[in-house]
């Protein structure tokens, strides 16, 4: 240890100040932090952060839109059950026939002719026309209009003309399509719902 003590005793000045010179500079370089780092490190985590909170945010954004979605299809399917309790699966024109008839008693009105058209095809429900000429005064004709429309298998009466008939007479004539409601019939051959699709090259 004394060795070493007199080895630096020999030592002059400018060496002394090289040696410290090289000490700082290695010092500098070597083993000072001057915070970059740490700022380096903490820029980092703050990115990381934020972008956790991104998907966080979108993540949240998804769920409530889904939640929405499923609150519509909810409040669809009740209506649509509504509706259904309303609506016969079987309507032919011979019923509503008998309905236009039952209707044209109570309102006074005298049906001439009666001409069923063509089924209109929907995605829940079939439209059932029927072409109807019809004489009577004003009020009886207002009258069979509304005894139609609120007929519990959801009637409507579409098309309506009226005009004077040619001999005079203080009746009118009255032409218009009813149209009756009931539901679709559920398709046979599409598959139930979570069904997976048939394996490639399957036999359908």
């Amino acid at each position: 240890m004394n060795k070493v003590f007199e080895q630096l005793a020999g030592i002059d000045i400018p060496k002394i100040l090289i040696l410290a010179a090289g000490l700082t500079v290695l010092y500098w370089y070597g083993m000072y932090d001057d915070g970059s780092a740490l700022d380096a490190s903490i820029a980092q985590l703050s990115s990381q952060v934020q972008e956790e909170e991104r998907k966080k945010a979108d993540t949240d954004a998804t769920l409530q839109q889904v939640k929405e979605m499923q609150e519509k299809v909810g409040q669809l399917s009740l209506k649509y059950q509504e509706v259904a309790k309303r609506l016969p699966s079987v309507l032919f024109s011979s019923d509503i026939n008998k309905t236009i008839d039952e209707f044209a008693r109570a309102s006074g009105v005298s049906v001439k002719t009666k001409r069923p058209g063509e089924i209109v095809k929907k995605p829940l429900v079939e439209e059932v026309p029927v072409a109807i000429s019809a004489e009577g005064t004003f009020a009886e004709l207002a009258q069979f209009t509304y005894l139609v429309s609120s007929a519990e298998r959801m009637s409507r009466v579409v098309g309506i003309t009226i005009s004077l008939l040619p001999d005079g007479a203080k009746k009118l004539k009255y032409e218009g399509e009813v149209v009756g409601y009931k539901l679709a019939p559920e398709d046979s051959t599409a598959a139930p719902p979570g069904t997976p699709p048939p394996a490639p090259g399957a036999q359908q």
